[in-house]
């Protein structure tokens, strides 16, 4: 940590009062959180503040949770009147909304600047960029500090609930702290600038709006998708007029005709003439080369646990070729023994659900162990526990959705089947979720029909 950086944990509800006193005079703050899988599950543990004088102020939620109400920390969140400065925001805010009821106001996104600026200069698919790129770009001193990735790596590695731990370590210290002095006031004021002056302040504050309730507010993803979607059918639409025949996919240079391709869904592909569908063939083939490579490399196992080659395999796997999906098959079972293996590590049985990382949650839902409960010779007990808890959450949050939207709610018929399964007298599955599933066949079946299932247009019949 840098000499000139003024840290203080806060755990003690009459000191953050005062803290906050002295926050909401500033006009620009720096905000990030750390958490266990942070998101709308996921646990926000510590909520990072930085100043333009580089004083910085971790609040020790996960000690504290009153620290937001009692407090006073949600009055500057929420503020109109203080911009806080975020990198990608989106999981802050779930969190924040999800788990406290607090909605943020009034925020500069780093993320979501870079691409307004990429964009005014042309790029109609913008590449997402991490923190440290971010810093690199807009700043000429800001930076993050080389132990974040050894710490990050830690997380997906070895110890799941790293940030659910107290006390705090000198190493957790100075990894907060560095995530919000690295982006201001340098990164803050020179995007900024780039923003004013190319006037791109209303769009930028729409996109950091949207970027806010993403998490919150389907809506919001349906507006992305939809903008996202008619970006690559333009790009998409102008390849066969724009390149020969028999042109690769390795030799286009245009970065945007590359992310349209790698992003056009398999289902469209058979809409495009056969260039589109062999070039989108080949950008598969490359991206299984990429992520054989990565799988080998040094820092395979990071690339693995970030999930990091998912969006990949589940492509490549929705693919007709039959090579090219026995090859993903092969890869995939590899990505999810290494995934098994380190879950027994990080975590215990009594480890919930919701520390689970995306990655790791997506693999849960493609094991099929005995439904035995606990038993099954294949898999680390570790595993089978959070198997099941995950499966249980998974019943919950379809619950929910259900008795949000009742008629308008759809359920895709595999899942169906699923819960149906569970509810099976002879499937020896944990009572709790055999308890769920009938109630909610029950619920579908007065709603819809005996036997429909819900949004597929089945009369069971």
């Amino acid at each position: 940590m840098s000499e000139n950086k003024k840290v203080e944990v806060i755990t003690d509800v009459s000191r953050c009062r005062d803290v906050v006193r002295e926050l909401e005079k500033c006009d620009v703050i720096a905000v990030d959180a750390e958490g266990v899988q942070l998101g709308k599950d996921g646990p926000l543990t510590l909520l990072q503040v930085g100043t333009l004088d580089h004083a910085v102020y971790l609040f020790d939620i996960h000690t504290n949770k009153d620290l937001f109400i009692q407090g006073k920390l949600q009055d500057i969140l929420t503020s109109t009147k203080t911009e806080k400065v975020i990198h990608s925001c989106s999981d802050h805010s779930a969190a924040l909304y999800h788990q406290f009821n607090i909605r943020l106001r009034n925020v500069f996104d780093t993320q979501v600047a870079n691409l307004v600026i990429q964009e005014s200069e042309g790029r109609e698919l913008a590449s997402l960029l991490n923190l440290e790129e971010i810093c690199k770009k807009y700043s000429s001193v800001a930076k993050v500090e080389d132990q974040n990735d050894a710490i990050k790596d830690l997380c997906l590695r070895e110890i799941g609930d790293y940030w659910a731990r107290r006390p705090l370590f000198d190493e957790m210290v100075d990894y907060a702290a560095d995530d919000v002095t690295a982006i201001v006031p340098e990164v803050y004021y020179t995007m900024k600038r780039h923003i004013e002056e190319r006037g791109l302040v209303d769009t930028f504050n729409k996109r950091v709006e949207e970027d806010i309730l993403f998490l919150i507010d389907e809506t919001m993803k349906v507006q992305r998708k939809t903008r996202v979607d008619e970006k690559v059918g333009r790009i998409v639409n102008a390849i066969d007029s724009k390149y020969s025949p028999d042109f690769k996919f390795k030799d286009i240079e245009d970065e945007d005709v590359k992310m349209a391709i790698q992003r056009l869904r398999m289902n469209d592909v058979e809409k495009f003439p056969p260039l589109v569908k062999r070039l989108k063939k080949e950008s598969i083939e490359q991206d299984l080369d990429s992520v054989e490579e990565s799988m080998a490399s040094e820092n395979g196992l990071f690339y693995i646990m970030n999930g990091q080659c998912d969006s990949s395999l589940r492509t490549a796997y929705n693919c007709k070729d039959p090579v090219i999906r026995d090859r993903t098959k092969e890869l995939q079972d590899r990505v999810v023994q290494i995934t098994l293996d380190h879950i027994a590590k990080k975590y215990s049985v009594t480890s919930p659900a919701t520390h689970l990382s995306r990655h790791e949650k997506d693999v849960m839902f493609w094991l099929r162990p005995s439904p035995s409960g606990e038993e099954d010779p294949r898999f680390n007990k570790v595993v089978i526990s959070l198997y099941w808890k995950q499966m249980e959450a998974e019943l919950d949050s379809t619950i929910q959705k259900f008795e949000q939207k009742t008629f308008e709610f759809a359920m895709r018929e595999g899942y169906y089947r699923r819960i149906k399964f569970y509810m099976n007298k002879r499937t020896p599955v944990p009572r709790s979720i055999k308890t769920k599933a009938i109630n909610l066949i029950r619920k579908l079946d007065q709603t819809f029909g005996r036997g429909v299932v819900p949004g597929s247009g089945d009369d069971g019949s």
